[in-house]
């Protein structure tokens, strides 16, 4: 007998007496594993940190701005500012990065986030430690050689990876595999961008376009509450970003500005999405190497940071200062400033899509932040430029336009605003972000920057058994058979005894009864029959099984399975007769309906996966 014949029961048992018992074992697992994505997290926010700093500082004498909650390293060593350093970190880090993934893990490309959601829907919440290890190595280096992605990738894949294994490990079924996979997001993002809230939203909302994750809220809001307690616990409190003026709403003339504010998100947003899937889409037709494919979108990303080092990374730094009130161009009008907010949200876009597009390793949401903040800064210096008798401020359109943007491009209109609000630590600006958020999500129903996300709850296989007589109900019976069973169809005139004597061979206990022409008369039920031996014995030539037959619903060639299913537990028998044209052409019972079932499922399931 070897070990792992030993250890097997054992192991069986453990795993029975830890697994999920109930939801208070369900939100345990979940405080457990907020604990773990708060430490991933921050592990992986220090890597970045002390990458960053090498990179920037010490070699290209660049000095990044950071946001007020950032973890940031300092060595004390930098150098003078070499733009061509900037021009070919990119292009090195993209070269790393694509040998990383090609090697390595091919997972571990793309938003991080699209992963996440595909192991929700079609993979029963399954996901190993590999792709986001290897997804956090990729994204630090596409990071700190100046990639334009988001940290919400590796971070909302460590803490899925982690909610995934437990789940494996204590056995749990698909649907709290699924719970644990969607809190270990949350955790991930909760502590990340300090969030508790509103990683608990991005987790439970970015899933579907127009639905939400209700069986998991209460998961992702322990994992996220309990994430974000055990980073800012290391890294130190406070909010991502610092806002120290008044950002609450002073006039109601601004409504008028923050709608024209949701129609630019919008539109920028179409095009951000457009751009990022044709430049995606073109990368995967070139015919070089995949290691190569990443350095190429880093030359156009150094190609474009060498004049506009404000758009390498994730860009929060120039969202903090533009918050601060410091301008973007301390010597220029307030019209030049305005375009010049818009042309880098452009820039941003175009870096973005060659970052990602090109299969490096990101995520998207850092950077729709910064669009979104961006056109915020171009509608609030517009605005201030144009009506200087209303004293509007900027920041409070730089914040609305960071919630807004995502919320229509991400299809998450309440992540969108509580992210935000967490972000900078204040709800003074709800109002304004639900409206901009509401109408930027309304007008980009048809689209969204993640392509794994389904419609709802009844679109996707993580659901489709909760929807079961929904689907039975849809199926007609002509549509899925064209034989029936009949072994257990008798003729009326038949004595009750002689079926009796012949069910122990045909193993059948329900009988459909026929007349003599072949037209439906009833049903009899040889194990609901009261008739004892002694009586039996009696009465075997007097009593048919006419006699002790009863009339239950049939059903026809063109009704549904659903109606099929019905007579059967209604009248708890195991058959329900079909007729076409009046005549018994057969049977269906639990397993010719059940078999249908499961063929429609898979057929459903490969058709959205494909």
């Amino acid at each position: 007998m070897n070990i792992r014949s030993k250890v097997s029961p054992y192991w069986v048992r453990l795993r029975k007496w830890i697994g999920i018992r109930g939801s208070k074992s369900l939100y345990l697992y979940s405080m457990l594993i907020g604990m773990l994505a708060g430490v991933g997290s921050y592990g992986f926010a220090y890597s970045l940190a002390v990458a960053e700093h090498f990179s920037f500082e010490v070699l290209a004498g660049y000095h990044v701005p950071h946001p007020a909650g950032e973890l940031r390293y300092s060595s004390g060593h930098a150098s003078e500012l070499n733009r061509f350093i900037l021009f070919i970190l990119p292009i090195i880090g993209g070269l790393i990065t694509g040998s990383v993934i090609h090697f390595f893990c091919k997972e571990a490309s793309g938003t991080g986030t699209d992963e996440m959601v595909k192991s929700f829907h079609y993979n029963e919440g399954k996901m190993s430690l590999r792709a986001p290890i290897f997804k956090t190595i990729a994204t630090i280096f596409t990071l700190a050689s100046g990639g334009s992605a988001g940290k919400e990738g590796p971070t909302s894949q460590i803490g899925a990876g982690v909610g995934a294994v437990i789940g494996k490990i204590i056995g749990v079924g698909a649907r709290a595999r699924r719970s644990l996979l969607l809190a270990g997001t949350a955790g991930g993002l909760g502590a990340i961008f300090r969030a508790p809230f509103g990683g608990a939203m991005t987790a439970v909302e970015i899933i579907y376009k127009e639905d939400i994750e209700s069986d998991s809220m209460i998961p992702c809001i322990i994992s996220s509450v309990t994430a974000y307690l055990v980073f800012t616990g290391i890294a130190g409190s406070g909010s991502v970003f610092h806002v120290g003026g008044d950002i609450s709403l002073k006039h109601y003339n601004e409504l008028f500005l923050y709608f024209i504010l949701g129609l630019l998100c919008f539109s920028v947003g179409f095009v951000f999405v457009k751009a990022f899937n044709f430049v995606e889409n073109i990368f995967k037709k070139i015919p070089v190497h995949p290691i190569i494919k990443p350095a190429m979108g880093g030359f156009v990303v150094g190609s474009i940071g060498y004049f506009f080092p404000e758009i390498i990374g994730s860009g929060f730094g120039l969202l903090q200062e533009s918050i601060n009130g410091k301008s973007l161009s301390e010597h220029s009008g307030l019209l030049y400033v305005s375009y010049l907010y818009l042309l880098i949200a452009f820039l941003k876009i175009i870096t973005t899509s060659f970052t990602i597009g090109s299969g490096g390793s990101g995520g998207v949401f850092g950077p729709s932040l910064f669009i979104g903040g961006m056109l915020g800064g171009f509608i609030g210096t517009l605005a201030k430029y144009y009506f200087p008798e209303y004293e509007f401020t900027v920041p409070p359109f730089i914040l609305v336009g960071m919630g807004s943007f995502f919320a229509g491009i991400a299809r998450a209109p309440i992540a969108g605003m509580i992210m935000v609000c967490d972000m900078i630590g204040s709800y003074k600006l709800l109002p304004q972000l639900m409206i901009v958020s509401v109408l930027s999500f309304v007008l980009s129903h048809r689209w969204s920057i993640y392509k794994s996300q389904v419609e709802n709850r009844f679109k996707s296989p993580a659901h489709e058994w909760d929807m079961n007589q929904d689907i039975m109900d849809r199926l007609t019976i002509g549509e899925h058979f064209s034989e029936f069973p009949q072994r257990a169809i008798v003729p009326g005139n038949m004595l009750f005894t002689d079926l009796v004597d012949s069910a122990p061979d045909l193993q059948e206990s329900d009988y459909i009864v026929i007349n003599s022409d072949g037209s439906y008369y009833g049903t009899v039920s040889v194990r609901k029959s009261n008739l004892k031996n002694d009586i039996r014995e009696f009465v075997k030539f007097l009593i048919t099984v006419e006699d002790i037959s009863i009339h239950i619903p049939c059903i026809t060639t063109t009704e549904s399975l659903g109606k099929a299913l019905k007579i059967l537990l209604d009248n708890d028998l195991d058959k329900v007769a079909v007729l076409k044209e009046n005549k018994v052409i057969g049977y269906l019972g639990y397993v010719e309906l059940l078999s249908a079932y499961h063929k429609e499922i898979i057929t459903h399931s490969t058709v959205k996966r494909n």
